[in-house]
């Protein structure tokens, strides 16, 4: 089974703010989109998808951003995967409105694949968010440092300071001969 792009970017926007949890700004879309290199727009309806399930808080303007409503330690990979993938037919079988195959019924392949799908959503149903943000044992964590998020660098996570123009010097007066 593959993933959708759109569950991949769903789970990396919600990754994304639960790592910056406690930050004095919250992350924005623009910053998720540079971090990933996605599409701002395109980010932009996963967010408004992820508000409407009421994982993250969206705040427009100045000091805006996006903030994680879910609890982190509650929030399942299972419960994510299932409310953004379109649909978790592995095979044509599994939907009885389109089915058109003629072993249905004779065959033991749709029995198979079901009970691996189970199997499948069973094992993200116990992997929480905040699981996935967890060091590894193999990294370097340092206490406050999420080096896991490769390629997020830590000065990623920083909201960028707002860019200031440089001051002009003064100019010399030229003595004229």
């Amino acid at each position: 089974m593959r993933l959708t792009q759109w569950t991949d970017y769903s789970l990396r926007v919600l990754m994304y703010c639960a790592a910056c949890e406690g930050r004095a700004l919250p992350p924005t879309v623009s910053e998720i989109a540079e971090a990933h290199g996605i599409s701002r727009s395109h980010l932009t309806k996963i967010v408004m998808i992820l508000a409407g399930h009421g994982w993250l808080a969206t705040t427009r303007g100045r000091g805006g951003g996006l903030r994680l409503l879910a609890d982190p330690r509650s929030l399942t990979l299972g419960q994510i995967v299932r409310e953004t993938e379109p649909d978790l037919n592995l095979v044509e079988c599994f939907d009885g409105q389109s089915n058109t195959c003629r072993l249905d019924g004779y065959c033991r392949l749709k029995g198979a694949l079901g009970t691996a799908m189970q199997a499948f959503l069973t094992a993200l149903d116990g992997v929480t968010l905040s699981d996935l943000l967890a060091p590894t044992a193999a990294s370097a964590a340092v206490a406050g440092q999420l080096p896991h998020l490769i390629p997020i660098q830590m000065v990623a996570l920083r909201r960028p300071a707002a860019k200031v123009a440089p001051v002009a010097s003064p100019r010399r007066a030229v003595k004229s001969r």
